[in-house]
């Protein structure tokens, strides 16, 4: 125990000398940047009560969301201390990985933006090609099964790549996307010349993390994009992929984005419409926000992955999928997808993520839901072992001082009953947020 508390002292010492030497914040969009502050940093600190199941924990936290030109940095560190008898959570710091997961990311670049892209840590919403084989995959579904991943991306003019590994503890998801512009260097063609050709390639080498079992899943794709129009602030692009899960099926996508980018800055919204055409054994998004909850789970008892998912599949289907990202006065910023099989009435797919900032005097406001096995509207959003909720409100009381709420949902299945659990966690919280300017007015 004395160890710990050491390391945790260290660590917010750390974090600070860190975030008092960065000199330009652009925080990500993630859960832990909760307010939008001007300044060249943000240090955060609060103090509040949690209850996980049916314990209580008054919690200390420390998050920070820093950078120095390109580069930024997320840091965590929970400390929750049992009400009864004072002690510090063990689920948040009984392995070395607990340790080294103080640092949520390490950033430089930004995806799909600069040349080069990393980020090391949590991944939130990791997504290859147009997300035909990856789409939104998190590597933290399950708060304390959180892992240590990244993503690597190169961007150039004639070719690109993007890769991602979703856990340095131990071998799990290792994939890549490369993409090539053949004619890219041909002025005289227009918007031909951007015709671009892709191939990925991802495997989870060990789903059920037992070594004595051979249950690999990779799956190998193919895609082309031709961008139709780039007109101002519209633009256009239409798109076919194929993908092919090894010793099970394959299926292809056709699909259409389209939307308007910098309005004025008044609006910002890209829609893309897709159509699936799905054989035997198949799934779009194999790798998606609930794949590390199914990927492996006990249910009464009998041991079930996702795989068994692809093996019900006996026959070829038809659906589509849809998505809707951007924001509006850059006020509220929306995240929404939404895919479903035809003539399969639980075969629905949700996720959708919203934020609200400086729309409200001293109000902030931001939540994030997942939920599979949708059967109508009126059961897309009810809370139950097929759903993923994260919600939080924020008020402002002074210039430093903000007074937060989250509420979490989540749900895993005990590995010797096989019953499902579910997790509800409310963490009230009184927050110190300083922005930082350093070297101008």
């Amino acid at each position: 125990m004395f160890g710990k508390r050491i390391y945790l002292v260290f660590s917010t010492f750390v974090s600070f000398v860190l975030l008092i030497f960065c000199n330009s914040a652009s925080a990500q969009w993630n859960w832990s940047n909760r307010v939008s502050v001007q300044g060249d940093g943000v240090f955060m600190g609060g103090a509040g009560l949690a209850f996980i199941g049916d314990e209580s924990y008054y919690v200390f936290n420390l998050r920070t969301e820093l950078a120095l030109g390109k580069f930024g940095l997320g840091i965590d560190v929970p400390l929750r201390f049992n009400t009864n008898g004072g002690n510090l959570r063990d689920e948040d710091w009984d392995t070395t990985y607990d340790y080294l997961r103080v640092v949520r990311y390490l950033r430089y670049g930004q995806k799909r933006r600069t040349p080069v892209y990393t980020r090391l840590g949590t991944l939130d919403g990791a997504r290859l090609g147009h997300g035909f084989i990856m789409n939104y995959y998190t590597n933290e579904a399950q708060y304390d099964d959180r892992k240590i991943g990244s993503e690597f991306d190169l961007r150039f003019k004639m070719w690109g790549l993007e890769t991602i590994v979703s856990n340095y503890d131990r071998p799990e998801i290792v994939g890549g996307r490369a993409y090539v512009l053949p004619l890219r260097n041909m002025e005289n063609l227009l918007l031909i010349k951007k015709l671009t050709f892709g191939a990925t390639v991802v495997s989870d080498r060990d789903p059920d993390e037992t070594k004595a079992t051979s249950d690999r899943v990779t799956i190998a794709g193919l895609d082309v994009e031709l961008p139709l129009l780039r007109k101002g602030p519209f633009f256009s692009t239409v798109y076919a992929d194929y993908a092919k899960i090894s010793d099970f099926g394959s299926g292809a996508a056709v699909g259409v984005e389209f939307g308007l980018w910098k309005l004025g800055g008044l609006v910002s919204l890209r829609a893309k419409l897709e159509r699936r055409f799905l054989g035997k054994q198949f799934l779009p998004g194999y790798f998606d926000p609930f794949y590390e909850v199914e990927k492996y789970r006990l249910v009464d008892t009998l041991a079930v992955g996702k795989t068994d998912l692809l093996l019900a599949r006996t026959s070829s289907e038809q659906g589509t999928y849809g998505e809707l990202f951007g924001h509006v006065l850059k006020v509220v910023r929306l995240l929404g997808t939404f895919e479903r099989i035809d003539g399969h009435p639980n075969s629905g797919r949700l996720h959708l993520g919203a934020l609200l900032s400086r729309a409200l005097p001293r109000i902030s406001a931001r939540a994030l839901y997942d939920k599979t096995g949708i059967e109508d509207a009126s059961d897309a959003f009810s809370l139950d072992e097929r759903s993923i909720l994260r919600a939080g409100l924020g008020y402002q009381i002074n210039s430093y001082l903000y007074l937060f709420t989250d509420y979490i949902w989540t749900f895993q299945r005990d590995e010797v009953t096989g019953e499902l659990q579910t997790q509800r966690r409310v963490e009230p919280q009184l927050s110190l947020v300083l922005p930082l300017r350093f070297g101008g007015s």
